[in-house]
């Protein structure tokens, strides 16, 4: 008789098991369904209809997913969840589709919690929003007596934990590389699974990230931002303190010129004839230490700018794009300092001023003028017809032009110079080889219009100082690991493809960052003591020094780094890196990046 009621009980758990199974998976059916064809915020599906496709649907709904188990594990029934669910995503698409055709920008998680955000947002609601949000929220007072008389089903927790087993990491997984401790496979296979599925987070294009990947997952994505650094009050008095020590002077030269060469790299056995041009040409050569390996190209501008570190435990993710709406107005940089001392400010890049919200940027940092590709006209005939099929990229010979046409109009006045080339940008198609073909046909190119600019400012300014610095290696994975230009033990996977390679997790910048950097100055002396100092150290160092030796800008910043660490002795290993790019305070971000200081 035991036994029997054993087994009816068994049988009873067992249906009601697979029934709350069938139940919670038709809810998320549901769910994936309203959000992709009742409000369009689920991204594109490029792949058809597939087994592959189906789990990338799941991954991109996600979040909201993970919030209705949450709800039905504290046991709301089915229809209440429902709506909740739908309710939050028609409001937060509603918004972001507001903040869109405001700023042709998506929402972003700190759009959500930020409060500063609230009351801005209540001056776009309207009477009829006001309405419709009481009517959905009696509706769902009224959906919640409604529910709970209708006996909706419960929630079988086994059924639902099941649920959030695989799905939770699908939900954590934008923090796999943020979360400190975790075991190095599971980060390696996080990473993998989310290029795999095409779930990465495209961090360079908000808008495009939304569209390929959705808004759900773009808001989680955003999330992984790290606060920015508050002040308090010993922090003003120790600001105040230190900057009444720092010694002021005049600028050292009234022709200052940074250009960041996209992708350039050489070493003594690759490509390194390819920038004998520059050396010919009267620049001296030194190495420096990037923080990122193939791209992260804003985050190196934002040192060499502000001469603060990019990658220490105050700030996260690519600087322009995380942070730029909370820059303050006079943000400390180069172009602001500079500014003060009666420079002009000008910014130029032969790509569109959208791309890491340059546009927005340069204005928060003190640029008077930015030009884009969109200003600098076309490029000349004789080169545009000659141009080969895998070269995309908009010729720099466009970029020069703009610049030295800016510096002819100043009529020798100071001026500072931010140039951001496009000529190297990868990709490298491989040409039955391994993209190095592409490489030094472009890079051969690209040095050619630099070396033509650099003779044609000295005919202007025989004492301009120029500064051009490789913001990271190019991601010729493949040539590397062939060539052994990088240890194989630095990588976890391998193929036929630069594709198909990736690092190891405990790879670091000192592994990857080696890029050259090449100065040009009248003053030979400041030249051979900026090279000894700043050789082999992290570019808001080289920024610092290039301060001290040429430039001599007065900004906080720079003087602080030199004074606390960027004039010591190379540091041996990567726990020495680390301590000097996170001996910078929190509120030394602070004062330069977000908060104003009355004197």
């Amino acid at each position: 008789m035991i036994e029997k009621l054993r087994n009816i009980n068994l049988k009873k758990y067992s249906f009601c098991f697979i029934k709350g199974l069938i139940v919670e998976a038709l809810c998320v059916s549901v769910i994936i369904c309203f959000l992709k064809m009742v409000l369009g915020i689920i991204g594109d599906s490029p792949y058809g209809i597939n087994r592959h496709e189906m789990i990338r649907m799941y991954w991109m709904s996600v979040p909201v997913i993970f919030i209705y188990l949450i709800l039905r594990l504290i046991n709301l029934r089915v229809l209440f969840s429902l709506y909740l669910i739908a309710l939050v995503s028609a409001i937060i698409s509603f918004i972001n589709m507001t903040k869109i055709s405001l700023t042709d920008e998506p929402l972003s998680f700190n759009d959500i919690v930020a409060g500063s955000n609230i009351s801005l947002a209540s001056k776009y609601l309207s009477v009829d929003n006001i309405i419709l949000c009481a009517g959905a929220i009696l509706t769902g007072l009224l959906l919640f007596f409604l529910d709970r008389k209708l006996k909706s089903p419960k929630s079988n927790k086994l059924a639902v934990i099941l649920f959030l087993v695989f799905t939770t990491p699908m939900f954590f997984s934008p923090y796999s590389n943020a979360i400190g401790g975790l075991p190095d496979w599971i980060v390696e296979n996080a990473n993998r699974l989310t290029n795999k599925y095409d779930v990465y987070y495209i961090s360079w294009d908000w808008p495009g990230n939304v569209k390929r990947h959705g808004l759900p997952m773009h808001l989680i994505q955003t999330s992984v931002r790290r606060s920015a650094p508050g002040l308090k009050k010993d922090n003003v008095k120790e600001y105040l303190s230190l900057r009444t020590t720092y010694a002021k002077s005049e600028p050292g030269k009234k022709t200052v010129i940074f250009i960041l060469c996209e992708s350039c790299w050489y070493d003594d056995n690759n490509f390194k004839d390819l920038y004998q041009p520059l050396m010919d040409n009267g620049f001296t050569a030194m190495r420096a230490t990037s923080p990122h390996y193939g791209a992260g190209t804003a985050n190196i501008e934002f040192e060499m700018l502000t001469g603060l570190p990019s990658t220490s435990q105050h700030l996260s993710g690519i600087i322009y794009q995380e942070y730029v709406d909370i820059f303050k107005d006079n943000t400390e940089s180069f172009a602001s300092a500079l500014k003060r001392k009666n420079y002009y400010a000008f910014a130029a890049h032969n790509n569109n001023r959208s791309f890491w919200r340059r546009g927005d940027v340069y204005r928060k940092f003190g640029f008077d003028e930015f030009v884009d590709i969109t200003q600098m006209g076309d490029v000349p005939v004789e080169i545009a017809k000659n141009k080969k099929s895998w070269q995309w990229q908009t010729d720099d010979i466009v970029l020069y032009r703009s610049a030295l046409k800016m510096l002819r109009e100043k009529q020798g006045k100071p001026i500072f110079m931010n140039l951001i080339t496009m000529g190297t940008h990868g990709p490298f198609p491989h040409l039955n080889d391994s993209g190095e073909t592409v490489y030094k046909y472009e890079v051969a190119e690209s040095i050619s219009r630099l070396t033509d600019f650099a003779q044609q400012v000295q005919e202007i300014d025989k004492d301009a100082v120029i500064i051009v610095y490789g913001d990271h290696k190019p991601a010729l994975n493949k040539y590397f690991y062939e060539h052994n230009v990088l240890p194989h033990n630095l990588f976890s996977a391998t193929g036929s493809k630069d594709e198909d390679f990736t690092f190891k997790t405990n790879a670091t910048p000192l592994d990857l960052g080696d890029v050259p950097v090449f100065v040009k100055s009248s003053d030979q002396n400041a030249v051979a003591k900026f090279v000894q100092d700043a050789n082999k150290k992290p570019y808001f160092c080289v920024a610092a020094l290039a301060d001290k030796y040429f430039i001599s800008s007065g900004m906080f910043s720079v003087n602080y780094t030199q004074r606390h660490g960027c004039q010591d002795p190379l540091y041996s290993d990567h726990s020495g890196y680390l301590d000097l790019i996170n001996s910078v305070p929190s509120w030394v971000y602070a004062v330069s990046l977000f908060e104003n200081v009355k004197e």
